[in-house]
């Protein structure tokens, strides 16, 4: 038996259990169990045991790309657009916390206010804000180009392959971005000014003292809010499918929305069992990213 000031700690933590075996650990078995069989949404309640079948068909199915089974498609185009959108959001990050953390910038407390308002707004919101911001016949980005000389006809974002995969992460990096600053901005202050001080007395300039000594304390931030913004980023799926829900061509279809399609595209075929194998590897990709984060950074080798 446990004594009364062991036991105690356990009546806290009993809430916080029961709500992940809910909300977290009771969903995560039952994807898991429909992954193993055929099943639709048309009849939950009717379905057939198929054991790795399912595994197998998303290795196997192919429909745009011959060459590449539609699940790895969606996969290896879901790693590109989280890259390209996390390099924005580090890249911005650093610079613009490091610009609000400058005794340079007047009224920087101003525009550390404004600069959260991104953040703040709802991600859905945000991606029909800019859906209009950037649409070819009324969008405002299109008039100031225009205005400027700077094109000679508007450019339809989202009309192709190309200029619609970085249209959506660029949103993705615009929503994202002010948590990136914030973080890094508060890392940035717990950096204790005598370094630089001493920095400055031996002659360091400005480069040097950011790759010798800002860098390399932010680094623990840096993966922090790295691998935070990975996981939101990997699953993002409002702000892809309000813009572009996954076209033109599939250019923008990531997992997230593949997930998706296959689920509800794919309902007289077994699309819950199938669309349960991906979230499977979905999550086991993520999973393994992030236990490979928290090591490194326990390890102090990044």
């Amino acid at each position: 038996m446990l004594s009364k000031k062991k036991s105690t700690p356990i009546y806290f933590l009993l809430p916080l259990i029961i709500a992940a075996a809910i909300f977290i650990i009771y969903p995560l078995y039952k994807v898991v169990e429909l992954s193993f069989y055929d099943a639709n949404f048309l009849n939950p309640n009717i379905r057939t045991f198929v054991g790795v079948e399912n595994y197998k068909w998303l290795f196997n199915f192919k429909l745009f790309n011959p060459n590449i089974s539609y699940f790895l498609s969606a996969f290896m185009r879901s790693l590109l657009w989280v890259v390209c959108s996390l390099l924005i959001k580090l890249v911005l990050g650093i610079f613009g916390a490091m610009l609000f953390n400058s005794d340079r910038l007047y009224g920087k407390k101003v525009y550390r206010s404004l600069a959260i308002i991104p953040w703040a707004i709802p991600w859905a919101m945000a991606a029909m804000m800019w859906a209009w911001t950037l649409n070819s016949q009324f969008g405002i980005v299109n008039s100031i180009l225009l205005r400027l000389n700077i094109i000679n006809a508007p450019i339809s974002f989202f009309s192709t392959p190309t200029t619609a995969f970085i249209s959506t992460f660029v949103v993705d990096a615009w929503v994202g971005l002010p948590f990136m600053i914030i973080m890094i901005l508060s890392g940035l202050q717990s950096i204790p000014e005598s370094y630089y001080e001493a920095a400055k007395i031996d002659g360091a300039g400005d480069f040097r003292i950011f790759f010798k000594i800002t860098l390399p304390l932010l680094k623990p931030v840096i993966l922090t809010v790295s691998l935070l913004s990975l996981v939101w980023t990997f699953n993002s799926f409002d702000i892809i499918w309000i813009l572009t829900k996954g076209g033109p061509l599939s250019a923008t279809e990531t997992l997230p929305i593949a997930i998706y399609n296959i689920s509800f595209l794919f309902q007289k075929f077994g699309g819950i069992g199938k669309a349960s194998a991906m979230t499977i590897f979905q999550v086991g990709f993520v999973t393994i990213i992030s236990l490979f984060y928290i090591k490194t950074l326990e390890r102090g080798e990044f």
